[in-house]
């Protein structure tokens, strides 16, 4: 079960940075697509099928945000991601500041994916038997 869920996460991630982009790319155009239904509720559902995943998964390896460092700063990264991509198309008003939400939105993205493909620390689960590889990062020192 665990693994569905991993790979259910990994894919929710994919959709969220695609949609992200589109929308960033639609609102940059300045295109009345922005408005459509499933661009405007597709990552909200997206982002609480990808917060229910993370509870699942760190709940069976028992890695809990604001216990464990690894998992408060996905948490962390996560929220800060979300934080830039409100400011890019929502809150920003000229492209200037646009583009720089849209780079710390990518950044944001890229080091929560290098903290959780980090390979530094080996954690086991005794409840499930999965072993999961983490590691310090970039991520880790900032948060």
């Amino acid at each position: 079960m665990y693994m569905i869920v991993k790979h259910a996460h990994l894919t929710i991630i994919s959709l969220t940075l695609i949609f992200f982009i589109i929308n960033f790319i639609l609102t940059i155009r300045g295109s009345d697509k922005v408005n459509n239904k499933i661009l405007k509720i597709g990552p909200h559902i997206l982002y609480t099928l990808f917060i229910l995943t993370f509870i699942y998964m760190v709940s069976v390896i028992n890695l809990y945000p604001f216990v464990n460092s690894w998992a408060s700063s996905k948490l962390a990264g996560f929220v800060l991601y979300i934080l830039s991509i409100t400011f890019a198309l929502k809150w920003a008003k000229s492209t200037v500041w646009r583009t720089v939400s849209f780079i710390s939105a990518v950044f944001w993205f890229a080091m929560s994916a290098k903290l959780g493909y980090a390979d530094h620390l080996k954690v086991s689960s005794q409840d499930s038997g999965v072993y999961i590889e983490l590691g310090q990062s970039i991520l880790t020192s900032i948060c």
